[in-house]
């Protein structure tokens, strides 16, 4: 490369950096509308803007009233019938109790002993029979 062309790109670059530092200079902080006359440009700044502010307007809410809906009951709860219950009857228990003490006092001649364990076993089969 030549001098000559070494030092114009170098002056041209230093040129650019410099236009590139200065530019947050030349900024603008209003707001560009284009030409308003004469060619110039016409900015219009956000300090001299008018804003036109209503009163606020509260209003009541509006009532929603909604129809109950309609009311369901449910179906009588069903309840199986009892099982019957056949109850044993007593009469083959007295029945037993006396036969029983009646043979234990035969065979054991009358001793208390015999006698009531006749009778308990005699109830015992005496229910057993009734059922």
């Amino acid at each position: 490369m030549k001098t000559r062309t070494l030092r114009f790109l170098s002056v041209a670059a230093l040129a650019l950096s410099a236009l590139a530092a200065a530019a947050p200079a030349l900024a603008h902080d209003g707001y560009f509308y284009g030409h308003r006359y004469y060619g110039r440009p016409h900015f219009v700044y956000p300090g001299q803007r008018v804003v036109i502010v209503r009163p606020p307007v509260f209003l009541p809410r509006p009532v929603v009233v909604y129809r109950p809906g309609p009311v369901y009951y449910a179906p009588a709860p069903y309840y199986a019938a009892p099982a019957p219950v056949y109850y044993a009857q007593p009469w083959g228990t007295i029945g037993g109790a006396i036969a029983g003490a009646a043979i234990g006092s035969a065979v054991g001649d009358g001793r208390p002993g015999p006698i009531a364990a006749g009778s308990v076993i005699g109830a015992l089969v005496g229910n057993g029979l009734s059922r």
